[in-house]
């Protein structure tokens, strides 16, 4: 799957110092005809360090962790009520993890769920909603599950029955249940198309209210999309409006959520102090300084409370990413940036010395950073993370060079080509590859050889994030020449509109994420490493589905940050 973008002579191992020494006098010949320099005129950071590190939280109390663990006790026995009919055990499953706390019960719904799957009858019912419900909650949690079951809902024609839209629900949970698909999977294409048809008529007329809310968010994007905290924030405010809520669940949901946010604003509190003793954000004015959405994008992959050292390590990776993706794209010179490629490629101090002070300061916090990291995974675990992240971190920036030539150069790359290279440059792979270590994932020498190769699971994930930020940022990158993205590269090749460019672009999110579905099943991975690429993808949905959430901190992106990083739920 991994690309190879055209290197420069940089690269070229005989050669090495000849060309730094050729570089090195582009670079002072450039200083002499003072280079000229663009800027993105970035948005300035309005989280300052003084409000980060005032987040405090009373949900820390023992009491509180008390109260949690007797809710618990609760839950899990509802879970197991062997009682409980097939629906209604389905619906709580649904609710404990809409509402963000199914991950204190993933052994109980995992057994719950397996006995249902062997008792096919439980949902292969005449029941649109259950059906649904049964057939999207089996597949998230691994079962393979035949598309076949959604015939019995069709009539003598083929087609799906019309009288099923009198059910808002059960159309609700069909339309929910199709993102589950896989390639090929006609029958779940027809469902989407039906249902989303009938949903899109009957949204204005929809009662309860609750429910037309429901119908609402889901047109907007769906369930199998949304990043699971931002989800939870949401339902448990939804669910409190719903007449036929579970008091207890809901007590238990407010304090769980408001106790993980506890555990967040701690972390973040420790993050601001390292990113401002870093420095970048003072020095490299170019850049944007961006720690807080860097944290939110972590909590998006890696929410549970064990993955903490995932959560402070994926935000310091990210930060770093944002920093050198502006070098590139904006502030370096092609000259510096071959440099700069070759320090990182080589993994070399000596080779820093050569760079431009922006740039050793830059190499040095990556260097630094990324040694930190190996040392605290070999002193605690005796394993040796350097070469994968040495790896994955030359990777990314030979990508970043080849976007970098081609804008500097004016070329216009086909989609494909872009693709090629575009999914690496997104440094999914970087995060998924610190995320796979730093969560304690079993390490064999499959799954290590399966990691080295970037697997399909990682490389669509990856270009779901390339293609939602794309869709989100290209406006912008246009205006400052940077290079194209997918929507200009789709629009050259096509010779067509935005407009259509855009649509094509949104239909091959869902065939990327039709193929991320199907990669789960053969992957080698652990289910809790699954999750957290599937995580990555639905974060990326969720920062760029209004727009730019990182470059730009707009009123949705804010909103975000307060209602799930410093405002607990009342």
């Amino acid at each position: 799957m991994s690309s190879k973008p055209v290197l420069s002579h940089v690269f070229q191992s005989p050669g090495f110092h000849q060309s730094v020494y050729v570089l090195q006098a582009r670079i002072s010949s450039s200083k002499t005809n003072a280079l000229l320099r663009r800027s993105a005129n970035y948005q300035k950071n309005i989280w300052s360090a003084d409000f980060l590190e005032s987040l405090k939280s009373d949900y820390k109390e023992r009491s509180c962790t008390e109260l949690v663990e007797k809710l618990k006790e609760i839950v899990k026995d509802m879970i197991t009520d062997k009682t409980m009919e097939s629906s209604a055990k389905l619906v709580l499953i649904d609710t404990l993890e809409r509402l963000g706390v199914g991950y204190h019960f993933e052994d109980e719904i995992k057994a719950a769920l397996g006995l249902l799957y062997v008792q096919k009858e439980a949902y292969i019912m005449d029941n649109l909603r259950s059906t649904s419900l049964c057939f999207r909650l089996l597949r998230q949690h691994g079962f393979k599950v035949s598309q076949d079951v959604f015939n019995n809902f069709k009539d003598e024609t083929g087609n799906f029955r019309l009288g099923l839209c009198d059910d808002v629900k059960g159309i609700l949970s069909l339309y929910e249940a199709s993102y589950l698909g896989l390639e090929d999977e006609d029958i779940l294409d027809e469902a989407k198309d039906f249902a989303l048809k009938h949903l899109i008529q009957l949204d204005e007329n929809i009662n309860p209210i609750i429910l037309a809310k429901e119908v609402a968010r889901s047109l907007e994007l769906p369930l199998h999309w949304r990043m699971p905290r931002s989800e939870s924030r949401y339902y448990i405010e939804i669910y409190g409006s719903d007449e036929k809520m579970n008091p207890l669940l809901l007590e238990f949901a407010k304090l769980d959520f408001n106790m993980l946010q506890a555990t967040y604003q701690e972390e973040l509190t420790g993050l601001s102090r390292w990113w401002k003793n870093l420095g970048l954000s003072n020095r490299l004015s170019f850049a944007r300084d961006r720690l807080m959405e860097s944290y939110l994008a972590s909590v998006g992959v890696a929410y549970k409370p064990q993955y903490q050292s995932c959560r402070e390590w994926l935000t310091k990776f990210i930060c770093l990413v944002i920093t050198i993706d502006d070098m590139y794209d904006i502030y370096g010179s092609l000259d510096e940036l071959e440099l700069f490629t070759a320090a990182v490629q080589r993994w070399d101090l000596d080779v820093m010395a050569l760079l431009p002070d922006y740039m050793k300061l830059c190499f040095l916090a990556l260097f630094n950073t990324t040694n930190d990291i190996v040392y605290a995974k070999y002193k605690d675990h005796n394993i040796d993370i350097l070469s994968h992240l040495k790896r994955e971190w030359a990777e990314f920036c030979k990508a970043m060079l080849v976007e970098a030539r081609w804008s500097k150069m004016g070329y216009k790359p086909s989609l494909t080509e872009y693709l090629e290279n575009a999914w690496v440059s997104s440094s999914t792979s970087i995060h998924l590859v610190l995320a796979f270590f730093a969560t304690e994932q079993t390490v064999t020498n499959d799954v290590l050889q399966s990691l080295n190769k970037h697997p399909r699971v990682i490389y669509y994930s990856s270009m779901i994030l390339r293609l939602c930020n794309d869709i989100a940022t290209s406006s912008a990158e246009l205006e400052r020449g940077d290079v194209s993205s997918a929507i200009q590269c789709c629009m050259c090749e096509m010779n067509t509109s935005e407009e259509i460019a855009r649509a094509k672009i949104k239909e091959l999110i869902s065939e990327m994420w039709k193929k991320l579905n199907k990669s789960v099943y053969d992957s080698p991975f652990e289910d809790s490493f699954i999750n957290i690429v599937l995580n990555n993808a639905r974060t990326a949905h969720s920062i760029y589905q209004h727009g730019d959430g990182i470059g730009v901190q707009h009123k949705e992106a804010k909103k975000r940050l307060v209602e799930l990083l410093a405002k607990p739920v009342t």
